[in-house]
């Protein structure tokens, strides 16, 4: 957990600094935390790009299970 929320603290300050950072995990709190936009793949292949604005979590979960499309 420790180690989670400085990975978290320190995407936050590159994010405020400008610079871009990719960040692959399967923690979606996490992901919804800190992302601006969010690349969803499905099948090594990209189904969406969504944000935290425009698509809630459950959203994305469920385009990345192919239970929904964007």
């Amino acid at each position: 957990m420790k180690e989670s929320n400085q990975v978290l603290a320190l995407v936050e300050r590159l994010r405020e600094r400008g610079l871009a950072v990719v960040l692959i995990s399967h923690n979606m709190p996490h992901v919804w935390q800190v992302a601006d936009r969010i690349h969803i793949q499905r099948l090594a292949r990209r189904a969406a790009v969504v944000t935290p604005s425009s698509h809630s979590m459950a959203d994305g979960v469920a385009i990345m299970t192919g239970a929904a499309t964007a």
